[in-house]
């Protein structure tokens, strides 16, 4: 066959595998640094919690599970942790009271999971139960309070968070296992049916028994009773963490409106605060600023050139709404970012640095998209992941599955989460 003739063929383009693994949150690699200035503020907690009582549950399970707790189930990785949350997502969903459901990890798959008469296992359940499960989501509070240890075993304020629960939900003898006692009872009916499910490799506690019953009238995630909420809120006011207990104690004076943003939560507590903890808020305040008109930008550009269907020129990238304003003054964000971490952390911020080095002066509107996709391309290949963008010869083509990015961002919500509405949550649910 002919060169010319082969010319004549159809081609393949690249294939291109979507977007999944390729870091769909973070296109500008700005989180991690985000993540570590807000671990200064507070430390043991995550965005993504916001019922504290989760960690009583699993407090509660490790307890009774302490017997089973070097078994495996035949599938290799289910743990007891796992068995025990099978048993609780389950209990909730035969049992659903009004919002006992609402924000519980799982309960969507145990819902599907019982239409269809399925009981919860490794492949009913949630995919990487170990960090999307309720246990694996609060295991970094759980183990910063030392309600749990690096083994997932009772540490040493589980049995006083156990004790408070004891006493709400009347299940006394359940740490000092009374003989006849309904705390003894239950430690032993969890115990039991982990073991089942450890050996099935799913849940196989009757459906409609008392256990069932008992664990969603006990341990429903918004109905914890009033001494263990004082034993969480002790958790999350004191400890270690000096600038996170002046935090919630200054935010439990007068929680904030509900539909504040972390913004007017951080200026507010910043002129309140202590030097130390007014340091960590400017940090963030500063970085966060920063940070979210250059990710919006990227996000913008991307929209508009969606909107021009998907192909453009830097030249035409220019046009982005909001890009030509903020170019010039690229410079003295990125430089009030700096200063501001450096006041908390000198090594924290040359890692301020590193991140906005594509941005450290002021440029002109081209110059900034040219920025905007050298910093992209930078990240994606460190990721060793492919751009969004593929380059046709002097032009750009925005790929299909970045085409969704919203034009409508608000300037004043920060891209990166830094804790606060995880505090204000803890401390509205132990009220």
């Amino acid at each position: 066959m002919t060169a010319a003739l082969l010319a004549q063929f159809p081609r393949f383009s690249e294939y291109d595998p979507g977007a999944a693994g390729e870091g769909s949150l973070d296109p500008l690699g700005l989180g991690a640094v985000a993540d570590r200035i807000a671990d200064r503020l507070a430390p043991g907690v995550r965005a993504r919690m916001s019922q504290p009582r989760f960690v009583a549950l699993s407090a509660v399970g490790a307890f009774a599970c302490q017997p089973i707790s070097d078994l495996v189930a035949s599938d290799g990785k289910t743990t007891f942790d796992l068995a025990f949350e099978w048993l609780v997502v389950e209990s909730l969903v035969q049992h659903p009271n009004p919002d006992r459901l609402r924000g519980v990890p799982g309960s969507q798959k145990a819902q599907r999971a019982a239409k269809t008469g399925d009981r919860l296992s490794a492949s009913t359940y949630l995919a990487g139960p170990r960090v999307f499960g309720f246990t694996g989501v609060y295991r970094p509070f759980a183990q910063d309070a030392q309600v749990l240890g690096s083994d997932g075993l009772p540490a040493a304020n589980a049995e006083p968070l156990i004790d408070a629960w004891e006493k709400d939900q009347q299940l006394g003898g359940f740490i000092t296992g009374e003989s006849g006692s309904a705390g003894l009872r239950l430690r032993r009916e969890i115990e039991k049916e982990c073991l089942a499910a450890l050996r099935a490799a799913h849940s196989s506690a009757p459906r409609t028994g008392w256990l069932m019953k008992q664990l969603a009238d006990t341990m429903a995630p918004r109905e914890g009773g009033l001494h263990e909420r004082a034993v969480l809120r002790n958790l999350i006011t004191t400890g270690k963490h000096e600038v996170r207990n002046e935090l919630t104690w200054l935010l439990s004076r007068e929680l904030p409106p509900p539909d504040a943003s972390q913004k007017e939560i951080a200026q507010t507590l910043a002129m309140q605060a202590s030097p130390a903890t007014r340091m960590a808020l400017m940090a963030a305040i500063k970085f966060e600023s920063c940070a979210t008109a250059i990710e919006y930008a990227f996000r913008r550009l991307l929209a508009y050139a969606t909107s021009l269907g998907g192909l453009f020129t830097v030249s035409q990238g220019t046009n982005t709404p909001q890009l030509s304003g903020l170019a010039p003054d690229l410079g003295t964000f990125t430089k009030r970012a700096i200063d501001a971490v450096s006041e908390l952390d000198d090594s924290l911020a040359h890692e301020v640095v590193d991140c906005f080095a594509h941005f450290d002066h002021a440029m002109s509107p081209s110059e900034f998209v040219d920025a905007l996709l050298a910093r992209h391309q930078q990240v994606q290949d460190t990721k060793g992941k492919r751009m969004w963008l593929d380059p046709i010869k002097h032009q750009w083509a925005v790929r299909p599955p970045y085409r969704n990015q919203s034009a409508d961002l608000v300037d004043d919500v920060w891209t990166h989460p830094i804790r606060l509405h995880t505090l204000v949550s803890f401390l509205k649910a132990t009220a």
